[in-house]
């Protein structure tokens, strides 16, 4: 299949081009139309020398063929700009060019509609294109002006498309040269934000390493006599550490996984425990997240001061766009009907507005397990 010999543009460019087209293609249909009916008006002799029949085969040709430029513009833009479409437009714009002639009228009626074909020249190939269109176009008429003896002053007119097809090519190809250079400029500097970017991000993890990992590591050295203080620290660093990991993998600005585990790792330097932290799915933190989050930090936070509990476990989960939290502990459960109350009504007062549910069940022997249960929006 023969394609376009130019070079392209950004399809939004490539799409302003079209539109010149097919506006100049129905600019000269239009300036065609006016021309036959003064030529149809001003035929008066009998037998009329005008075939009409050609004049109106003519008409609809142009009309069908402008149409369905516009059509192709719009639904089928790579075919329109390629040689094949080229070269069906040139044989129906020479048609309509010696339709006058045909016709045997005295004047030209076709008006500007064959100029257009210089437009398409320059879409499918550039200057070349439109030198291309401009060249059949001056041959024909040439010889329709001497056929029809027109004189040879009227036949040198058709010095006309050239100028044209060199103004209307030289353009098209500047437009595309400009675009194709703001492409390349514009694909440098996003390059080269990127690379500022990762080198930016490299930095702020080194300085996180360096503020971190070999403080932490100074810290456990220096104190290597007191064996909970060491085990505090390390377990802090492997927290932060997961913690960076998952916000450095998290395909989320706000991370509603990295919101559980700041408040997980909050709850635990605050009171120096152990709280075993499983999140399954992370989502983007949204206000319905943001209040569970606000009520497991409570509940996390009364399994620490009130359960005396050995082990107290984070797990979370979502499915079907809801996200279920659970705080379980193997302390003691709630002794009172009225203290169970208190705080289910507490934890529900953080997620009643964004229609969030709170559960509690609670035993003397196997601990307490909260359920809070809010939307992913």
């Amino acid at each position: 299949m023969l394609k376009g010999i130019a070079h392209r543009g950004s399809p939004e460019l490539e799409a302003t081009l079209r539109r010149m087209v097919v506006v100049f293609r129905f600019l000269g249909w239009i300036w065609m139309l006016l021309l036959v009916v003064v030529t149809l008006s001003a035929e008066d002799t009998e037998p009329p020398p005008l075939n009409t029949t050609i004049v109106y085969a003519a008409v609809a040709l142009a009309t069908i063929w402008t149409f369905l430029t516009w059509y192709m513009s719009r639904r089928h833009p790579e075919p329109f700009t390629g040689g094949r479409w080229f070269f069906g437009d040139s044989i129906v714009m020479l048609a309509i060019g010696a339709a006058s002639v045909a016709a045997g009228a005295d004047e030209l009626f076709h008006g500007g509609l064959p100029l257009s074909y210089v437009f398409v020249g320059a879409l499918w190939g550039g200057l070349p294109g439109s030198l291309i269109a401009a060249s059949l176009l001056a041959v024909e008429q040439f010889a329709v002006h001497v056929i029809a003896d027109l004189g040879a002053v009227r036949a040198a007119g058709s010095i006309i498309f050239f100028i044209v097809a060199s103004i209307v090519g030289w353009t098209f190809d500047r437009l595309r040269d400009y675009d194709i250079a703001r492409q390349s400029a514009e694909g440098a500097l996003a390059a080269e934000r990127s690379a500022r970017a990762a080198h930016e991000a490299r930095v702020q993890m080194v300085d996180r390493l360096h503020d971190s990992v070999l403080q932490t590591f100074h810290a456990i050295r220096m104190g290597a006599d007191d064996p909970a203080q060491s085990r505090y620290l390390a377990r802090r660093q492997e927290r932060e550490l997961r913690r960076n990991i998952d916000e450095w993998t998290s395909e989320y600005e706000k991370s509603f996984r990295a919101a559980l585990l700041a408040v997980r790792d909050d709850v635990e330097d605050t009171h120096r425990v152990e709280i075993e932290a499983v999140i399954r799915d992370d989502a983007a933190l949204s206000p319905s997240l943001e209040a569970g989050v606000d009520a497991a930090r409570e509940a996390l936070t009364n399994a620490v001061k009130h359960a005396a509990a050995e082990k107290i476990t984070l797990f979370s989960e979502t499915s079907n766009g809801v996200a279920d939290i659970h705080i379980r502990d193997n302390g003691q459960g709630f002794t009172h009907d009225a203290d169970r109350d208190r705080v289910l009504r507490r934890l529900n007062q953080r997620v009643d507005g964004v229609g969030g549910t709170v559960a509690v069940d609670s035993g003397d022997e196997t601990g307490t397990d909260i359920n809070i249960r809010v939307g992913l929006e």
